[in-house]
């Protein structure tokens, strides 16, 4: 890999670790906002799993610092889908329908990135790496957009303890 290629790659891992770190500040004060327990739930683990990109990107810019050969780390535990058929009204409609708006663009954003992180590599385990975070990237996205639509249409966070 040239030194181009990898000052670019050190440059997106700072870039992303820094944007998870900001991920994480978002879901705690859009916790905060929501009013119902589901929202505050859904958007406190959120930003746990943030947290988790967070500390995977730390030791994967470690390894690389030290030249220790990069390997996959294993994943923060996935956010398990939480539904319930009735939901919880949420107070705060207009205000979390921004938070959502706002969330569902940086996980865009963040999936972009990741696959472009991707792309860089040679070696398969290290595309697979960044391609499974990418993925982890869309699940969040489309957690947000279902809570997007529910809360559109029926002022309700659809999601459980």
């Amino acid at each position: 890999m040239s030194n181009e290629a990898t000052a670019k790659i050190d440059s997106l891992l700072t870039d992303a670790i820094n944007a998870e770190a900001e991920a994480r500040k978002f879901y705690l004060d859009a916790a905060a906002k929501a009013q119902s327990k589901a929202g505050k739930n859904l958007f406190t683990e959120l930003a746990d799993f943030e947290q988790g990109h967070y500390d995977r990107i730390k030791k994967i810019i470690e390894s690389r610092n030290t030249g220790v050969k990069l390997t996959e780390i294993a994943p923060h535990k996935e956010i398990p889908v939480k539904s319930e058929v009735e939901g919880q009204f949420e107070p705060n409609k207009d205000e979390i329908i921004k938070v959502l708006t706002i969330g569902i663009e940086a996980e865009k954003k963040a999936q972009a990135k990741y696959l472009e992180i991707a792309r860089m590599f040679e070696d398969n385990e290290s595309k697979n790496m960044f391609n499974n975070m990418a993925e982890e990237e869309r699940k969040h996205q489309s957690i947000l957009e279902h809570q997007f639509y529910s809360m559109s249409n029926t002022g309700k966070i659809i999601w459980g303890d």
